[in-house]
């Protein structure tokens, strides 16, 4: 199986996530999990791979956000829920982040730490 970058692991995070809302959320928010699905999708054949991460990343950021925001207006959803929904995506978004670091470090001649 070949490398799995995390933008894309992330999108499928995320679409897991909007796949569990009600039916009602998940209307809402089809156009946003269906455009993160479509770019990491079209990431593998992507001619500018940078920018198609980076468009991937918004979409995903995008996604999480409305995600949360879906949680926190639902009444049946208690704070501590949407507390830990939000941390989650918090980790995720900020792991992604570091993997840039990562990258940056080490395609720029430094060794990553």
């Amino acid at each position: 199986m070949g490398f799995v970058s995390l933008p894309v692991r992330l999108a499928r995070t995320l679409h897991s996530r909007w796949l569990r809302l009600g039916a009602i959320d998940r209307e809402r928010l089809a156009p946003l999990a269906r455009d993160a699905r479509n770019r990491a999708l079209d990431l593998r054949g992507a001619n500018d791979r940078d920018q198609a991460e980076r468009e991937l990343k918004a979409a995903n950021e995008s996604l999480a956000a409305a995600i949360v925001a879906s949680a926190e207006a639902d009444p049946e959803v208690d704070e501590a829920e949407v507390q830990g929904l939000r941390a989650d995506l918090r980790r995720e978004l900020d792991r992604l982040a570091g993997a840039d670091v990562t990258v940056s470090r080490t395609t720029s001649g430094q060794p990553a730490k």
